[in-house]
């Protein structure tokens, strides 16, 4: 019974979010040149699997990807999108800085995802050059685009709020999510944050 209520809620959680008048009906933290992010709130996250997103996304080379592919591995994963001059480079560079943390055989074990909130600039072709800008080449690492309804959708589960102004840019959470072999967030952390032993540490606890 308790799951049937819970999997109502989730289902009716994402219908209402999946409407145009989500991203712009919630408070939104920052995007920023200038402002830091608030830290995530944990309470809003979902402890549902980002595997139950059936949606198809693009990868950046140009394959059709399911987040269930993920699984098997933690993952670390982000929200970003390619012409973010601030915000965005500073989240992969904080997530290169876990990766950099782990051993070559841990971080054989592990995912690194960004996902673009821009679907329409961030094409294939832009994840890829976004890719070769921040050295991003190891197989370990899957950049994708999906519509907005499998954006709306992850940024949900994720507890990711974000909203696309009028310059066609995106204010937005800065977060770095730890997902466990299940696609299930185990830890959160700001983005924008120097100090991610916290990430770095649950990641580590998930590989033992």
């Amino acid at each position: 019974m308790k799951t049937n209520l819970k999997s109502k809620l989730l289902l009716s959680l994402i219908l209402a979010c999946t409407s145009p008048a989500f991203a712009d009906n919630h408070e939104h933290h920052h995007h920023g040149h200038e402002t830091a992010p608030s830290a995530p709130d944990r309470s809003t996250v979902s402890t549902d699997s980002v595997f139950n997103i059936t949606d198809n996304w693009t990868a950046a080379d140009g394959k059709a990807f399911q987040l269930s592919k993920l699984g098997g591995k933690p993952t670390v994963v982000a929200m970003v999108y390619t012409s973010c001059q601030y915000v965005c480079p500073l989240t992969v560079q904080n997530i290169k800085r876990i990766e950099r943390s782990l051993t070559t055989a841990q971080a054989g074990k592990v995912n690194f995802a960004l996902f673009t909130f821009d679907p329409q600039r961030d094409t294939p072709a832009k994840l890829t050059e976004f890719a070769k800008l921040h050295s991003i080449n190891s197989p370990s690492w899957v950049l994708a685009q999906g519509s907005e309804g499998a954006v709306r959708k992850l940024a949900v589960t994720l507890g990711i709020k974000y909203k696309k102004v009028q310059s066609g840019d995106y204010e937005h959470d800065a977060t770095i999510s730890i997902l466990d072999s299940n696609g299930v967030v185990k830890f959160q952390a700001d983005a924008m944050n120097k100090n991610i032993d916290g990430a770095t540490d649950a990641l580590k606890t998930l590989l033992h």
